[in-house]
């Protein structure tokens, strides 16, 4: 069962190819050739266009990438040199012998300070303050046996009782012996815009190497900020942040996912996105302090030259496309023009018009197929003329030898005879039948004009309907309107009897017996109009659609009945006239047929000897 599915599958596909390229092989020759030059234009431009685009963006990249770890490494030794000025400076309580006395003395429990301390710790402080390298905004010193000392800068120092071990930052600290960065934090809970960095460091005795206390460093916010605007002009996107991922400083439009933070440690450069922007980040870790500092350019503002190259290469790329394309679609029109033309005279050829010729502009194969084609037209035109010629006279020897068996003399007066016998007798059907059939012979055999007036065609066809009406009885009615004016215009002999004659055989003899012929002929414009309607059995739309088929085919067929088929009448218009002149059918089955027949207005004249068209 799987194999059969497989089978179709395979099959259903092979069938869809094949249709695919029989489509393409339908194209015009234009199309695929204006296709082909297009494709075989763009594909390599594109291609060349994509590759030196990406080229030069990676090369942006990659040089952009490492000017900007320099900075970011230029950055951190910056802050690097300043952290180990304050590492130094945190060092300063083992250079003074009354600061660590100070700290080895059990008088944690009294709510005040004496006044030897208080000198003390107060100049310890001034020399602080008074290092010249590092700003320190305050310091804060505590005993570890008790009480805490904290002096802000231009504010009044204070004493208090407050323990080392009750503050959040005393476990990262009492565990080490370096200085570590403890947070940021505001001077005072009132003044949330003048934050400070703050740094501890364990203070421990020289000679046991006991804890005597820890000594924490306030840092002003903006110094670091300061530090990396110093070096670096521009507006950077840079972050920095501690070991453990805290934030030490951002700039106003950096912004990293702190979460994701963590992953960039040490050395490198990767292509940042977050939402919809894409920054190229640098990251680098001082080995001293442990910070990473992140630096991230937009790649949007990054490639802006890349984007310029690109667009000037697309421009110049479309440019030069569609000069190719216009270069091409020219000559491909140059070459399938003169195809189209000679494709337009074949179908003229086809519907019979022979006065045709293309005009021959070159030598190449197509003037010679031109060439070919007017020398072939020229033949079928004589082969044309000559067999037009020939069915001529052959109808012309028929007609003669018919006329030349049939004395009409004798046919007049034998038919003059019956009429006089039938009205001695009293019988004015047979008079009215004899009569009429008198004059339809005259008609007949007498005239050798091509065309008559529209008025002896009209009583022409007014006695054949006189005798089909005897016949059937009176059961088919008769109605004629025309137009005065068109009575005196000349019409082809023979192309309204035959039409009535198809009425009476298709649309009465084959239905009930009974119905209604009306012909009606009026003017408009140029042309002369005649229509014959009937309501007799019509025709269904496949009838209608064989007998339409039939009336284009201009082979020889057997003709209908009465001598002249139906469609042998539009022949003749056509080929007397031309093909904006003919016969229209329309036809609904048990509804009626209506012909409709468009004729030029041309005057009567005597024209002799002329034979039937």
């Amino acid at each position: 069962m799987r194999k059969g599915l497989l089978t179709r599958i395979f099959k259903y596909s092979r069938i869809q190819l094949q249709t695919k390229k029989q489509w393409i092989q339908n194209l015009p020759i234009v199309t695929k050739l204006i296709v082909i030059s297009f494709i075989l234009i763009a594909v390599p431009l594109g291609i060349a266009s994509y590759l030196t685009f990406t080229s030069y963006s990676a090369s942006i990249q990659k040089n952009t990438g490492k000017y900007q770890m320099d900075v970011v490494k230029e950055l951190m030794a910056n802050i690097d040199t300043y952290m180990n000025e304050l590492n130094l400076l945190s060092l300063m309580p083992y250079q003074s012998q009354d600061i660590v006395r100070y700290l080895e003395s059990n008088k944690g429990t009294e709510t005040t300070i004496s006044f030897d301390d208080r000198v003390t710790v107060e100049d310890f402080a001034k020399r602080v303050y008074a290092n010249g390298r590092v700003d320190i905004s305050g310091l804060t010193l505590y005993r570890l046996s008790g009480g805490t000392y904290t002096a802000m800068l231009e504010e009044q120092a204070n004493y208090s009782l407050k323990k080392v071990e009750n503050e959040p930052w005393y476990p990262k600290v009492s565990t080490t012996g370096k200085v570590v960065y403890i947070g940021t934090y505001n001077k005072n809970a009132y003044d949330t815009t003048n934050q400070v960095y703050s740094f501890a460091r364990k203070i421990r005795s020289v000679d046991t190497g006991r804890v005597l206390g820890y000594l924490v460093l306030d840092v002003d916010k903006n110094i670091i900020r300061n530090k990396i605007e110093t070096i670096s002009n521009d507006k950077k996107n840079i972050m920095i942040v501690d070991s453990e991922g805290a934030l030490i400083y951002k700039s106003a439009d950096s912004w990293v996912d702190l979460d994701k933070v963590q992953q960039y440690q040490g050395t490198g450069t990767v292509i940042y996105k977050q939402g919809q922007d894409t920054e190229l980040l640098s990251y680098y870790t001082s080995p001293n302090t442990g910070w990473t500092m992140i630096e991230m350019v937009p790649l949007a503002s990054l490639l802006q030259d890349t984007v310029n190259v690109r667009n000037y290469i697309i421009l110049i790329g479309v440019v030069c496309l569609l000069l190719a394309v216009i270069l091409f679609t020219a000559l491909a029109f140059r070459i399938t023009n003169p195809i189209g033309e000679l494709r337009n005279l074949m179908k003229k050829v086809v519907l019979g018009d022979l006065d045709v010729s293309i005009p021959i502009r070159s030598r190449d194969e197509i003037g010679q197929l031109s060439q070919s084609f007017n020398l072939m037209v020229s033949k079928l035109s004589d082969l044309g003329y000559r067999l037009y010629e020939s069915e001529i006279r052959e109808k012309n020897a028929q007609i003669s030898a018919l006329q030349s068996q049939i004395n009409p003399h004798f046919l007049y007066n034998t038919l003059g005879s019956i009429s006089m016998y039938a009205e001695i007798q009293g019988n004015r059907e047979v008079v009215k039948m004899t009569n009429n059939l008198s004059k339809l012979l005259r008609y007949s055999i007498n005239s050798h004009k091509s065309q008559v007036p529209l008025n002896m065609e009209l009583e022409h066809v007014k006695g054949y309907m006189a005798i089909q009406q005897i016949r059937f009885e009176d059961k088919i009615q008769f109605r004629v309107d025309i137009e005065p004016e068109l009575l005196v215009y000349s019409v082809i002999r023979f192309i309204l009897q035959p039409i009535v004659e198809n009425s009476i055989v298709h649309g009465f003899e084959k239905g009930s017996g009974y119905g209604t012929i009306t012909l009606t002929g009026m003017k408009q414009d140029d042309t002369m109009v005649i229509i014959i309607q009937d309501d007799g059995a019509g025709m269904s739309e496949s009838r209608l659609q064989q007998v339409l088929q039939k009336q284009f085919d201009f082979t020889p067929n057997e003709e209908g009945t009465g001598g002249h088929g139906l469609m042998n009448v539009h022949r003749r218009i056509v080929l007397r006239y031309g093909h904006p002149y003919g016969m229209k059918i329309e036809s609904l089955l048990h509804r009626g047929t209506t012909i409709i027949l468009t004729l030029p207005l041309i005057a009567d004249e005597l024209e002799g000897g002329k034979l039937d068209a």
